[in-house]
């Protein structure tokens, strides 16, 4: 379990400087957003996001690159897993208010005989 934390962990950082680098050279107003898909609005090209208590709809643009453990992902693949059990999100907001990455997250693993489910940063949700 430690080596596959360590791996989300190493994938998740090199994505995070491969995508970051190129962002800062050309504007500074991008923005991270991290919280759990509530609801996909694929024909619309839009997300309900939770993060911190607050919900916020935001606007996907057509380019986006959506990676779930480093593979391409749709969109339509965020949607909720059942009724209240979401899958946690890093977006990457450009300066014209649209998100440009999806970095996407459900990870479910038994552990002593129950199922545990953990956060794209690898910790206990």
């Amino acid at each position: 379990m430690l080596l596959r934390n360590i791996q989300l962990i190493v994938v998740v950082g090199i994505l995070l400087l491969t995508l970051t680098v190129p962002v800062h050279g050309r504007t500074s107003s991008w923005q991270m957003v991290y919280g759990d898909v509530v609801q996909v609005f694929a024909e619309q090209q839009k997300i309900l996001m939770e993060s911190g208590g607050q919900k916020s709809i935001l606007a996907v643009d057509c380019d986006c690159v959506i990676l779930r453990l480093g593979k391409p992902a749709s969109l339509e693949s965020l949607r909720p897993i059942a009724s209240g059990v979401y899958q946690d999100a890093l977006c990457w907001v450009n300066s014209q208010g649209l998100v440009s990455y999806i970095l996407v997250n459900y990870l479910v693993q038994e552990e002593d005989g129950l199922l545990v489910n953990y956060d794209i940063f690898g910790n206990l949700k």
